[in-house]
């Protein structure tokens, strides 16, 4: 179990990387079209529809696995840190399950729009050019199913108590608001 810890630690890595690499590119596209703009009366054709569409559904989807790795989701812990181990585990074994079944369910409606999107060809019209954006209906499946496999898989850690393989936040991090 510890090794597929580590390869869903590894696919957040890289999706991680996808993310970062993604968050340059869009900075450089937008400069690239507000210098056009500005300075040549020249804008690059189509970048908000490939900002509002590509950029952003990659840093938004893909970046849930990564979070849900880090257990970087907001939570409110204050009543459960006056319960003792048990009930916590219980708790922390439930909303587990909760988590893997909502995001399920999004990635099946993922699925299944982006299915249609891909038949259909989905594209986009940006002053006088169409930009196809079927493909990026894909990113909300795959980025949901990463983060149910991770919320699957910590669930049954917590259940069985076997080692956990994710690269988890330290408990100890100092975070910005501390």
């Amino acid at each position: 179990m510890f090794k597929i810890g580590r390869a869903l630690s590894f696919l957040a890595k890289s999706s991680s990387l996808i993310g970062a690499i993604c968050v340059v590119l869009m900075m450089l596209h937008v400069t690239a079209d507000v210098l056009g703009r500005y300075l040549f009366n020249a804008p690059l054709p189509g970048t908000i529809v490939v900002v509002a569409n590509y950029y952003m559904i990659i840093l938004v989807f893909i970046a849930i696995g990564v979070a849900e790795e880090k257990r970087a989701h907001i939570s409110v812990e204050f009543l459960t840190d006056l319960m003792p181990e048990r009930p916590r585990t219980v708790l922390s074994v439930f909303s587990g399950l909760l988590t893997v079944a909502v995001i399920v369910v999004l990635m099946i409606a993922g699925w299944t729009e982006a299915v249609k999107k891909t038949k259909g060809g989905a594209t986009m019209e940006q002053g006088s050019q169409m930009i196809e954006i079927w493909q990026s209906y894909w990113l909300v499946p795959v980025g949901a199913a990463l983060m149910a496999l991770i919320a699957a898989y910590r669930v049954i850690v917590t259940v069985t108590g076997w080692r956990n393989g994710l690269s988890e936040t330290d408990i100890d991090a100092k975070f910005i608001n501390d």
